[in-house]
């Protein structure tokens, strides 16, 4: 009887789906399981009772897409996906250290480019766009900037003959410094652009697998035995129902 019992087991588990098993009993073997029932100590020739868990706790799958949105790796805690929750909430720390250290190093360059400039060029540094420090990349001075300026594109602006953007670079080492300084600080501030990305590609990755660790959850919560019926045949004997789901 036994092994009647565990073939049905394990066909049920390799079908994955639903199922439904009938096992029947004759008189004998049913009073036998009756008796091991009652008494403990009597061990069961052949049938035991499963339980019905009806106290089954699911977890809400928008809930956990919510969560993990907002901060990932949540959603995935809620779940009960542990291991998952560390590394979607490390990473998002990772992401955001390196952010925040790829804008710090970005202003540090620039406040090391614009010193440069007005200390080995004299420039007046305050107020003036993106275009302006980069102009003072590539020419030696303003005057350079406005000859030459117009022979390649004749629509660029030209700097008028003011103290406010006057600048002349007292060598080529210090210009060239002063374009390696700028460049770190473009680099670093694409860095953290970067990082930025990739924290928002996180909270996405982290919420959509927090909604299938929910589903996963409440699909393991409804799998194994839901019941047992016991009905007494017209013929004779006993016949057991076994409901499960998987």
């Amino acid at each position: 009887m036994k092994r009647k019992i565990a073939l049905i087991l394990s066909l049920l588990a390799i079908a994955g789906v639903g199922a439904h098993a009938e096992i029947r009993l004759s008189p004998t073997e049913f009073s036998s399981a009756l008796t091991a029932q009652s008494d403990p100590q009597t061990p069961a020739p052949g049938f035991s009772e499963v339980q019905q868990n009806k106290e089954r706790t699911f977890k809400n799958p928008w809930r956990a897409f919510l969560m993990s949105a907002v901060l990932p790796g949540t959603g995935e805690h809620y779940a009960g996906a542990g291991f998952k929750s560390k590394v979607f909430f490390v990473s998002e720390v990772g992401l955001w250290s390196a952010l925040l250290s790829f804008r710090h190093l970005g202003n540090w360059r620039k406040d090391d480019y614009r010193l440069q400039a007005a200390t080995a060029a004299g420039a007046d540094v305050n107020g003036k766009d993106d275009r302006y420090f980069d102009v003072l990349s590539f020419y030696d001075s303003r005057e350079d900037y406005n000859k030459i300026a117009g022979v390649y594109d004749h629509t660029r602006v030209y700097y008028p003959d003011t103290k406010s953007y006057f600048w002349k670079w007292e060598s080529t080492d210090a210009r060239m410094k002063y374009r390696n300084l700028k460049n770190d600080s473009k680099s670093y501030y694409r860095k953290a652009n970067f990082s930025l990305g990739l924290i928002l590609a996180n909270h996405l990755i982290s919420a959509a697998d927090a909604y299938w660790s929910a589903k996963r959850y409440n699909r393991h919560m409804e799998s194994g035995f839901s019941g047992v019926d016991v009905k007494l045949l017209p013929e004779g004997g006993w016949q057991v129902n076994l409901s499960a789901r998987f």
